[in-house]
């Protein structure tokens, strides 16, 4: 009895050490490093909408709905289902907690206490299915969080079009798949500083503002590119402060951000004329998956 409880003690704690790691393989596909940033892209712009509606609450309820409204749109059934196969509790408080919201402001205006809490469930739920949903590794990979970066690029261009008066996917930008291409400037609308729709500007805004705070968390200070992409980003956010035509924001991220991403980070993002980075293409998805 005493020989078989020796060789049990070693073995159950070698599966209490294995077990996290086992149990997401056997519940679900492990994410690559471009899926993962895309999740993480979404779980940013939920922030996003929820901490603007609740700072609109009490100057524009009309704002603050529209951005309550936009939840709903940054998490799709394929989403639900991949959260859902490795903790199925998760998923449906995760909808739950996003429809309440948006339902607050369906009966009325709601208090702000309300808003508060109801943000602060939102933010609790998060992390537990960021922490469920996207491997330890690739939360702390530079390169996920490079790629992230980029996908909140394309979500600033999709709000600051449609800010401008551009319908929804008028302007559509790639960067939800990792890849940049050239914009069309023909359209009339993109002369126009003129912003028809002030909770998308708000959304552009506070998109191109935590592109920039995740940079800053990440930059290479020994790259001699990482000063020069800072202040590209600055640049950048002057420009849709200042409400530049759609035109002139398409220049600096296809032209030099996208660029200088890659040249930092090794994303082997499409550039301007559809040419990929040079050395940018196995080892951005390999850097990404460890």
């Amino acid at each position: 009895m005493v020989k078989v409880q020796y060789y049990l003690i070693p073995l159950l704690v070698l599966l209490i050490m294995i077990g996290p790691s086992a149990n997401r393989s056997v519940l679900g596909h492990t994410f690559s490093g471009d899926e993962s940033a895309s999740f993480l892209t979404k779980v940013e712009m939920i922030k996003i909408e929820s901490q603007l509606a609740e700072e609109q609450l009490s100057n524009n309820v009309t704002l603050a709905k529209d951005h309550a409204e936009h939840l709903s749109e940054h998490i799709t059934a394929n989403d639900t289902e991949e959260i859902s196969e490795r903790n199925s509790r998760l998923a449906t408080e995760l909808n739950n907690t996003l429809t309440d919201f948006s339902n607050a402001f369906e009966t009325g205006t709601p208090s702000q206490s309300e808003i508060t809490d109801k943000v602060t469930n939102i933010t609790d739920i998060i992390a537990e299915v960021v922490n469920t949903r996207i491997d330890e590794e690739q939360l702390s990979n530079d390169t996920v969080k490079a790629l992230v970066i980029n996908d909140l690029l394309g979500e600033t261009l999709e709000h600051y079009g449609i800010a401008l008066g551009n319908t929804e996917g008028e302007h559509e930008s790639e960067h939800d798949e990792n890849m940049t291409s050239s914009h069309s400037t023909d359209n009339n609308n993109n002369e126009s500083s003129n912003i028809v729709d002030n909770a998308n500007y708000q959304s552009a805004q506070a998109a191109v503002l935590r592109a920039i705070e995740i940079f800053n968390e990440i930059k290479p200070d020994s790259n001699t590119n990482s000063t020069e992409l800072g202040d590209t980003f600055n640049a950048l956010k002057e420009k849709i402060d200042n409400k530049a035509p759609l035109d002139e924001i398409d220049t600096i991220v296809d032209e030099k951000l996208t660029s200088l991403l890659n040249s930092i980070f090794k994303l082997d993002l499409v550039e301007e004329g559809g040419e990929h980075a040079e050395e940018g293409g196995e080892q951005g998805e390999d850097e990404s998956n460890t």
